[in-house]
């Protein structure tokens, strides 16, 4: 790929938020080292569209789903996705009001790593719940 040639999942997420997405997002990542960035992306995507593929928010949250999955080895799985997108916007919102001193987290999964709070018992618990995005849940 050249310099006119650009990746258009990079140009939707934004060339330093991807950088930092693949090179820094490590299994030691918290919410706390995620840059405000990514974070005001991922709390502002609207989890109740179905068309994501224009949308730079849900692009960004899809992203940082997608790196947390293959930290932990796992597939994502499409019927969970709207679970998945709603679960790292409520984190991502919490992070930015602690940052701006609106509110404390006292919860010990707020210190967890990130991936592990997306994929393992807190992301099982809310794919596994039904939600307005997605009522009707296949079995797991």
């Amino acid at each position: 790929m050249n310099k006119a040639e650009t990746d258009p999942i990079v140009e939707l997420v934004g060339a330093e938020a991807f950088s930092w997405l693949s090179r820094r997002f490590s299994p030691e990542t918290t919410l706390r080292d995620v840059p405000d960035e990514i974070l005001e992306r991922v709390a502002r995507v609207n989890v109740t569209r179905r068309d994501f593929a224009s949308d730079p928010d849900a692009v960004t949250a899809i992203a940082l789903l997608t790196f947390a999955y293959t930290l932990a080895g796992k597939t994502q799985e499409a019927r969970h996705g709207s679970n998945d997108m709603m679960l790292v916007k409520v984190l991502a919102r919490n992070e930015l009001a602690r940052r701006r001193g609106e509110r404390e987290l006292r919860n010990r999964y707020w210190s967890a790593p990130l991936y592990e709070l997306v994929t393992g018992e807190v992301g099982e618990r809310i794919r596994s719940a039904r939600f307005m995005t997605n009522p009707v849940q296949g079995s797991s």
